[in-house]
C-alpha cells in the first residue's frame, strides 16, 4: 500500500492567495484612482481582506503600492538576455517607454510628483521600484564590461543615469514626445561613448 502524500500545512494555500489578492487589489486601485487616494481600507475592500491581514504582511500603503506596481509591470520591462549587452539595455529602453505611455506612466509621474512634499512617498518610490530598476539595469551593463562590450572605465550609476535619465525627462517635463525611438536614439548616443571601442579621454 502506497503511503499519503503529507498534507500541507494549514493556512497556507489561504495566505498565498490572500496576499495575491491584496497586491492585484492594490496595483487595479493605483490604475483607477492613483496613489494620492489609494488607501489601506480600498485595498482591503478590493481584495476582501481585513485591513490586519494588509499590515501583517507591509507596514505602509507606500510599501504595498510599489509590490504590486513592480510586480504588475516588470514582466513587461525585464531585461532580454543575448549576446549583446548594449542590445538587451537599448531594447529594455523601448519597452519601458511603451510602458509608460500608458497609465503606468501616469502613476509614475503622480509618485514623483507626490513625493517632493511627502518623504515617505519619495522613499517608497524609490527603494520599492526605483532601486531594484537600478539594480537591474546595472546588472545588463556589468554583463557587458565582462564580455568586453562596454569600456570597465565607467562609473555604473551615472552611465544608468545617461540612459535613463532622458527618458524621465520627457515623461516629466512633456515638452517634447516620447516615443521608442527617442529611447533607441538616447541609448545609441550614450553607448557612442560607452563601448568598449570609443575614445578614452586621457
Amino acid at each position: 500500500m502506497t503511503q499519503s502524500a503529507p498534507k500541507r500545512p494549514p493556512g497556507r494555500p489561504r495566505s498565498d492567495a490572500a496576499r495575491k489578492a491584496i497586491l492585484d487589489a492594490a496595483y487595479s486601485l493605483l490604475e483607477e484612482t492613483g496613489y494620492a487616494r489609494l488607501s489601506m481600507e480600498g485595498i482591503a475592500a478590493r481584495a476582501g481582506v481585513s485591513k490586519a491581514t494588509i499590515y501583517r504582511w507591509w507596514p505602509t500603503k507606500g510599501a504595498v503600492a510599489m509590490e504590486a506596481f513592480l510586480g504588475a509591470i516588470s514582466p513587461r520591462i525585464a531585461f532580454p538576455h543575448t549576446q549583446s549587452a548594449i542590445a538587451d539595455v537599448t531594447a529594455q529602453m523601448r519597452s519601458l517607454v511603451r510602458v509608460y505611455l500608458g497609465v503606468n506612466g501616469r502613476v509614475v509621474c503622480e509618485l514623483i510628483a507626490l513625493g517632493q512634499s511627502e518623504p515617505e512617498t519619495l522613499a517608497s518610490f524609490v527603494d520599492g521600484y526605483l532601486k531594484p530598476r537600478r539594480n537591474a539595469a546595472k546588472d545588463a551593463l556589468l554583463r557587458g564590461v565582462r564580455s568586453g562590450e562596454i569600456r570597465p572605465d565607467l562609473d555604473m550609476d551615472m552611465l544608468v543615469d545617461a540612459l535613463y535619465g532622458p527618458i524621465f525627462n520627457r515623461l516629466l517635463v512633456r515638452h517634447l514626445p516620447l516615443d521608442e525611438d527617442y529611447a533607441e536614439g538616447v541609448a545609441r548616443i550614450v553607448f557612442s561613448g560607452a563601448s568598449a571601442g570609443a575614445p578614452v579621454n586621457s
